[in-house]
């Protein structure tokens, strides 16, 4: 730890632990790490809202449409882990502050963007100031208290403002998207960036470690790994999984992340610390947590997709829709760190996978005419397991490693779980895509529409939601929709389901760990 760290920590308690009248700070502190992690998050869910208007005003193919939240995840998963390496070298009030500002001049250029290829380049620069607020926000919460009982109920404050960001998120989306337009969605960070700077700059301290080795090495192949798998995914939902840059970069992505374990396991100060993955209780919390971020964000990406184009909602009535979804996992998440101190993060991975196991698998037997009731508790029961496995891999991690290795744990969890999040959109939007288009094929034939439009409305479904004004066609064109939204929902499920095996081994490791 750093003078300025050692300062800070004597200067936010006593010996004994107690207060020393710093309250006010502390405070400050605690309202500037919340706003920049309330940012962080309202940018996946938010632009979820945007993406039927998006997709239509920028004539965006349906397969590509997943880059919207998988640029920003992208970026920031494969950036956090540098994140706080960088703030501890350069400065953690600095590197905060920057990652604030970059956060939202990334969402004003996405605003005033006039094609998509400036909606990804705003995107990949939020997720640069996503990856810097993210593990620096946590590192000031984590020195401003360091009583062990009240720095775990300001951490889980601090988690739970991503429960309230992602339940905004859509509200607050749609709201604006009906008013106005989809680029006014990507303003909502700007007021906020000009309150929480100017809170930064008077209640943060400066804390460095200019010997602090950075790990550009890692870094590159870790950007280049995930972005070669994602683009692999995504564009395979287009142009099929055989075409020549699709494979090539899928094996791109693969090298590139062997690379990055083989090189990692060699680097004195890596930014990810393979060497601790030998411990299986701590590699299988890290895949829990992925695919708990995975499934969480996957679900609410396809029933956005599925509230809009096949019940044709509008972007506001979708995100209210997802409300229940946003608020179970809100409130489960507050309440999980008591649960987790009770019956241990074990049993609530397990929990939790399996409880969102079963949501997905109800939701994939949606149509466009199932009722609200049915959807609303199945997401209320996503959004609850969802809830049940985020915060508590975050313990089940640090419970398995040796108190000196929490912070590099604690790291590879955010970084793990980001990774999930990227992979969600895009592999259930691969999945959608794909469907779509081989089902509208099948329901083009058995409605003898003539082969040539048959081909060219396929052809379409490619690269956006066909139309036409044949009440046949429209008809196929919606079913084939549900059929992908369904199948993408029942992939969801069978991860979660398998994920959820995996956990009672995690259980039967922490038993005998304390037995």
């Amino acid at each position: 730890m750093s003078q300025a760290d050692e300062q800070q920590d004597s200067d936010s308690t006593s010996p004994t632990g107690t207060d020393t009248g710093r309250r006010p700070r502390h405070l400050a502190v605690m309202v500037t790490c919340c706003l920049g992690m309330f940012m962080a998050f309202i940018e996946v869910t938010a632009a979820i809202s945007t993406l039927r208007s998006m997709q239509v005003d920028l004539s965006v193919p349906p397969a590509f449409l997943s880059w919207v939240s998988s640029a920003y995840t992208l970026a920031l998963a494969a950036l956090v882990l540098s994140g706080g390496a960088i703030g501890e070298r350069f400065g953690r009030k600095r590197s905060y502050l920057a990652g604030v500002v970059i956060l939202a001049a990334g969402s004003l250029v996405v605003a005033t963007a006039p094609t998509f290829g400036v909606v990804m380049a705003g995107r990949v620069i939020s997720g640069v100031g996503g990856a810097l607020i993210l593990p620096l926000s946590l590192a000031y919460v984590v020195m401003t208290f360091t009583d062990a009982n009240q720095r775990a109920r300001m951490i889980s404050v601090w988690v739970s403002m991503s429960g309230v960001a992602l339940a905004l998120g859509p509200v607050l989306g749609g709201a604006l998207n009906s008013m106005t337009s989809w680029r006014a969605v990507f303003v909502i960070n700007t007021p906020l960036a000009l309150v929480t700077v100017p809170l930064g700059l008077h209640a943060l301290r400066e804390a460095a470690n200019p010997q602090r080795r950075l790990d550009p090495g890692g870094q590159c192949l870790a950007v280049v790994g995930l972005t070669g798998l994602v683009y692999g995914v995504i564009a395979g939902g287009r142009d099929g999984y055989a075409a020549t840059h699709v494979l090539a970069s899928l094996g791109l992505g693969v090298l590139c992340l062997i690379g990055l374990v083989l090189v990692e396991a060699r680097t004195e100060q890596p930014m990810l610390n393979v060497r601790m993955m030998r411990s299986l209780p701590y590699s299988i919390s890290l895949l829990l947590a992925a695919v708990g971020l995975f499934g969480f964000v996957g679900v609410t990406y396809v029933q956005v997709m599925f509230l809009q184009q096949v019940q044709r909602h509008t972007p506001l009535e979708s995100g209210l829709r997802l409300l229940a979804e946003m608020v179970a996992f809100m409130v489960v998440t507050v309440l999980a760190g008591r649960w987790t101190a009770r019956f241990g993060p074990a049993r609530m991975l397990l929990t939790g996978l399996f409880t969102a196991a079963v949501a997905a698998l109800l939701l994939s037997t949606q149509d466009a005419d199932t009722s609200y009731l049915f959807s609303g508790l199945a997401l209320a029961l996503v959004g609850a397991g969802s809830g049940l496995v985020i915060a508590p891999s975050t313990s089940a991690a640090l419970s398995v490693v040796p108190p000196q290795q929490a912070p590099a744990a604690s790291n590879a969890v955010t970084g793990f779980r980001q990774v999930g999040s990227v992979l969600g959109t895009a592999v259930l939007g691969a999945v959608l895509g794909t469907r779509f288009a081989g089902a509208l094929a099948d329901e083009l034939a058995e409605a003898n529409v003539a082969a040539p439009r048959a081909e060219a409305l396929v052809r379409a479904a490619r690269q956006g939601i066909p139309h036409s004004d044949d009440p046949v066609v429209q008809a196929a064109i919606l079913r084939s929709y549900e059929s992908g939204v369904q199948l993408s929902l029942l992939c969801n499920s069978v991860l979660l389901l398998c994920a959820s095996g995996v956990a009672v081994v995690f259980v039967v490791l922490s038993r005998r760990k304390h037995s």
